[in-house]
């Protein structure tokens, strides 16, 4: 659990930051919330601003400022409206200012109304110029869907962090906007001990969600079967739901990196990847695991996915603080070069499949935080306790449009780094074990209903 300590400390550092950063005394900063849904959904709040303060208010406003050199910190919300109060419950609103105090350890609530008359006051502000993280979204997927607006004749409106940007420019115009995003992303990469404390939480459950799928695969089973058994295991335990849509790409739909669909039956003698993780307090995680749909690899499966397992334990045994992410693809690379030498490869496509992986740079991923592709960069500085990224080594083979991949959540530890996501089992063995030993599809019931 984050404390309201930990989160006051957050905001005390931020705001020192950026008033370093700018040099100007009246520096302040200004985080945007996110809006109320449009529609049935839970609310869930932007991730830049929970990272600083736990409100899970609609249309909420944080500020920061330092008055000499205190910092001071001042949430502005909306009064909630009677008639939300009947439908929904008390929210935490501008009406119970010692409630949001309480929960928040913020120094002052006030009406939206009234940040107008702050912000006049300030010449130096710094705003996160960048979309807003809000359910299952990342900084990158939400940047490639404003691109496509942008790129839309008939739309290409401005995003909510772009318009909100564009009206302290015309509101203020004596006033000058720096990007937040930088710091913010520097501070969200290096999780703290209580964070990765919750990512453990949410790896575990990522791997439940992985044995569960398993326990679903049948042949003539539908791919969003298995999704179904995942996100129900999220569920039952707490999650707010899943960080991103699972990848559940039965035989050739495990092409696509990010392939989305779900919906084609399972068949015999295919391999299913399964990429999925939870959305478990505002921290996500990240797996992928690759499995036979009738329960057996065949030898070019056992070899080729056994090659990406090798090539994954070879990463992590080099993964520490310390050394930088080219230093242990280089140190993995040789490794894997010397097995890809040594090994009777069944198919000379396979062979070349392997070579093309070593050295492709992808087997070090994203960070993973708050959102499952999180900001921050790691690559070409030293790793340091508390950076958790993914590692997810990778071949393709062109001439058979097969891709295999295995994939793990790990956090950079004082000794090395701990892989948060091992519970989803690795050894072909032990899966086919759990294959076999798999009860009837908790499916059956439903299919039968259908037929």
């Amino acid at each position: 659990m984050i404390t309201l300590d930990e989160y006051r400390d957050r905001r005390e550092r931020l705001i020192r930051r950026v008033r370093e950063a700018s040099g100007a005394p009246d520096a302040a900063v200004v985080v945007q919330g996110a809006p109320r849904p449009e529609g049935h959904t839970r609310f869930r709040q932007y991730n830049d601003l929970m990272y600083l303060c736990p409100i899970e208010t609609p249309h909420a406003y944080l500020t920061l400022h330092l008055r000499g050199d205190e910092p001071r910190s001042f949430l502005f919300l909306h009064h909630q409206p009677a008639r939300l109060v009947e439908w929904e419950g008390t929210h935490l609103s501008a009406a119970d200012p010692d409630a949001v105090r309480a929960a928040t350890g913020v120094d002052a609530v006030f009406d939206l109304v009234d940040l107008p008359e702050y912000l006049a006051v300030h010449r130096t502000l710094f705003v996160p110029l960048r979309p807003g993280e809000g359910a299952q979204a990342s900084w990158n997927t939400v940047s490639a869907a404003r691109s496509g607006l942008a790129s839309d004749p008939w739309d290409g409106r401005p995003d909510r962090s772009g318009r909100f940007a564009e009206l302290l420019r015309r509101r203020f115009p004596a006033a000058t906007l720096h990007d937040l995003a930088p710091h913010l992303d520097a501070m969200r990469l290096v999780k703290s001990p209580a964070e990765v404390e919750l990512m453990r939480r949410a790896g575990r459950l990522a791997a439940l969600g992985v044995v569960e799928a398993m326990r679903a695969t049948r042949p003539g089973a539908y791919e969003y079967q298995l999704e179904a058994a995942c996100r129900f295991a999220y569920l039952d335990h707490g999650a707010m739901d899943v960080s991103y849509r699972a990848v559940a790409a039965g035989g050739a739909n495990a092409w696509y990196y990010h392939y989305l669909a779900n919906y084609a039956p399972l068949r015999d003698g295919d391999l299913v990847l399964f990429d999925c993780g939870p959305d478990l307090a505002y921290y996500a995680s990240d797996v992928t695991r690759m499995w036979p749909v009738n329960g057996v690899y065949s030898p070019e499966q056992r070899q080729l996915y056994g090659f990406v397992l090798a090539y994954h334990a070879a990463i992590i045994e080099r993964l520490g603080p310390g050394v930088t992410a080219e230093q242990v693809l280089a140190e993995a690379e040789e490794r894997m070069a010397r097995v890809v030498a040594e090994t009777a490869w069944l198919k000379p496509a396979y062979e070349a499949a392997a070579r093309a992986a070593l050295g492709s740079g992808e087997h070090l991923s994203h960070p993973v935080g708050m959102a499952v592709h999180d900001v921050g960069e790691y690559k070409g500085a030293p790793l340091a306790p508390g950076i958790v990224l993914s590692v997810d080594p990778q071949l393709r083979v062109p001439e058979e449009r097969l891709y295999v991949r295995v994939e793990d959540t790990v956090a950079i530890t004082d000794e090395g780094c701990e892989v948060l996501t091992a519970d989803a089992p690795y050894d072909m063995d032990e899966v086919e074990a759990l294959l076999r030993g798999a009860p009837d599809s908790p499916f059956a019931a439903y299919r039968r209903l259908w037929a």
